[in-house]
C-alpha cells in the first residue's frame, strides 16, 4: 500500500478520536455513500465499454441455451486468485 495511503488512514483514525458521537455517524453516512459511490462508478463503467457488454451478453446466451462447457468451474478459477 503506499505510503500516502496510509497516512491519509492514519491521519483519518486520528480525527475520528476527537469527534462526537454524532459527528461519527455523520461520517460513518459519508463513507457509506462513497463506498456506493465507487460501486455504482464501476458498474456505469462496464455498461459503458461496448466490449464489456458483448461479453456478458454472450455469456447470458450460452449460460441459457445450457452450453455449461463454455464456462470455468469456480473450484478450477479459485486456483489462480
Amino acid at each position: 500500500m503506499p505510503a500516502n495511503i496510509v497516512n491519509y488512514k492514519r491521519k483519518a483514525i486520528e480525527k475520528l478520536d476527537v469527534l462526537s458521537p454524532d459527528r461519527l455517524k455523520v461520517v460513518l453516512d459519508f463513507i457509506e455513500y462513497l463506498e456506493q459511490k465507487e460501486e455504482i462508478d464501476a458498474t456505469l463503467e462496464i455498461l459503458a465499454d461496448e466490449e464489456s457488454m458483448r461479453n456478458i451478453r454472450t455469456a447470458d446466451m450460452a449460460w441459457e441455451g445450457g452450453k455449461i462447457q463454455e464456462f470455468t468451474s469456480w473450484n478450477k478459477l479459485k486456483r489462480h486468485v
